[in-house]
Order: structure tokens, then C-alpha cells, then sequence
């Protein structure tokens, strides 16, 4: 894997720079409930142009500054992270406002909580990548509510089992992509926790949390909507 920098440490200066952005963004955004209903043809448009800037900041990243190192990094600049995975479920979602695309997005965008709270090899405010990790977690947190809020969209009961085989796929495709490249898509290879155990129990351990975590955010969303009616 290279090496593109040093990471941040749990609550370190960066780590809660990164949170107390999200809780600014957070707070203007559910402090401004009857707004965002108003304006949210203006605010889509801003959140998709967001959302393409960021993405514009990572794969230019891994293009012009990695590529001219060493090339395509395939281990590192794939789309298989899950917050990237998030990143176009958003992009479709806004542009579509597809009920089924939501579902998944809202309940994929559960990790970016983990990952957000436990960063595991990211990087700090001033780099490239690190940027590009604060806004794609805190659209990724926030678009669920902005989804429930603007466009009435809502997580029923039983959301979580159909989303699960979706992350089963996700999961299949980042081992494979391990395999091929040598990255480390979904932490599979280099482990934020359980490093001493097969994949084989890894894996299953995983899709197990994933439901558990489903199920978690899906009862969470249904007390949360009433909220932003």
C-alpha cells in the first residue's frame, strides 16, 4: 500500500476538528428544518455540486499527485470503500429520489458513524484525502435526515433485511478486490479490530454487526422522522 501521509489519532486536534464541523453543519441544518423544506431544490443542487467537488478532490488526488508517482493505484483509488460507495449512492439518490436507492444509502451510511467516531488510517485537515473524508462523512451523515426531511422519505420496518444482501454483495466485491490489488477496501486486510481471526470469521462477524447495526439505525430513523415533519 503507499504511503500517503501520516493518520490521525482518535481525538486528536484534527480528529475533533472533524467533529466539530459535523456538529456545526449538523446544528445549522436541524435548527433550519422549514427552511431546508423550502429551499431544497436550491440545496439539492448544492449538495450534488458538494458531492462532485469531493469527488473531483480524491480521484484528482490519486490521479495528478499519486499517478505521477506511481502510477494507478488500484489498491488505493477504486470506488470500494463504503463511504465512496455512499458518495455515488447519493449522487443517484438526489437525482432520482428513488426510494430503494435511499433505503440502502441510509443504512450503508450507518459505518460512516464508526468510521467517523473511530477514524481507522485517515488523514488529517490539510491533506487532500483528509478533506475529502470530513465532507464526504458529514454529506454521507447528514443526507438520510435531508432525504426524510425535503422529500418525506422514510426507513420502515424490516429496511434492514432488505438491505443486508446488498451489503453482502459489497462485501463479496471489496474481498475480491483485496485479492486482485492488495488494498484494504472495507478494512478487510489491515483490521481496525479482530486482527487475529480468519477471514472466513471475519466476514460472517461482519455481516452479523452490519445487521445489528442495520436494524439499530433503522429504528433509529423511525424515531427520528416524526421530528422533521
Amino acid at each position: 500500500m503507499a504511503d500517503y501521509g501520516e493518520y490521525i489519532g482518535i481525538f486528536s486536534i484534527d480528529h475533533l476538528i472533524y467533529i466539530f464541523g459535523l456538529i456545526v453543519v449538523a446544528a445549522v441544518f436541524f435548527s433550519n428544518i422549514s427552511r431546508v423544506k423550502a429551499w431544497r431544490r436550491t440545496i439539492t443542487a448544492v449538495i450534488l455540486i458538494i458531492i462532485l467537488l469531493q469527488q473531483i478532490l480524491l480521484y484528482g488526488f490519486y490521479y495528478f499527485i499519486v499517478g505521477e508517482e506511481i502510477g494507478f493505484d488500484a489498491s488505493e483509488a477504486l470506488p470500494l470503500h463504503i463511504s465512496r460507495i455512499n458518495s455515488l449512492l447519493g449522487i443517484l439518490y438526489l437525482l432520482t429520489r428513488n426510494a430503494e436507492v435511499f433505503r440502502v444509502l441510509a443504512l450503508f451510511a450507518l459505518f460512516a458513524w464508526l468510521s467517523f467516531l473511530y477514524p481507522s488510517q485517515v488523514y488529517g485537515v490539510t491533506h487532500p484525502i483528509g478533506i475529502s473524508f470530513f465532507v464526504n462523512h458529514v454529506v454521507t451523515l447528514l443526507l438520510p435526515f435531508y432525504g426524510m426531511t425535503a422529500y418525506g422519505k422514510e426507513i420502515k420496518t424490516g429496511d434492514s433485511l432488505k438491505v443486508l444482501p446488498w451489503f453482502v454483495v459489497y462485501l463479496a466485491v471489496a474481498y475480491a478486490a483485496n485479492m486482485l490489488t492488495g488494498g484494504n477496501y472495507f478494512y478487510l486486510r489491515d483490521r481496525p479490530v479482530f486482527q487475529g481471526i480468519s477471514d472466513t470469521a471475519y466476514i460472517v462477524a461482519s455481516i452479523l454487526f452490519a445487521y445489528v447495526l442495520f436494524k439499530a439505525g433503522e429504528m433509529m430513523y423511525k424515531k427520528v422522522r416524526p421530528l422533521l415533519e
